[in-house]
């Protein structure tokens, strides 16, 4: 890994609901640009986190699933998504 890449942080959020809520991820992303989340009662969750500048897309998901199924998320029966920045 070349070290020059890796420069300054980036903040991503994952965001992660239930497949019986949430039939496709932009049902997902509408409920949280349209909804008070973390107020609103949801089967979802968001988890907020930093990660070096730079570093593959493929990984950063990995460290938000990492971050979901630690709280008892799990690929089946969801959807999810990584975003750049907060929501």
């Amino acid at each position: 890994m070349n070290n020059d890449v890796l420069t300054g942080w980036n903040t991503f959020t994952f965001i992660i609901g239930t497949a019986d809520d949430f039939e496709s991820t932009d049902e997902l992303i509408d409920h949280f640009e349209s909804s008070n989340y973390p107020n609103s009662i949801c089967n979802c969750a968001s988890y907020e986190f930093d990660a070096p500048a730079g570093l593959h897309e493929d990984v950063v998901t990995m460290i938000g699933r990492g971050m979901a199924f630690s709280e008892g998320w799990s690929m089946d029966g969801s959807v999810s998504f990584v975003v750049r920045g907060t929501v």
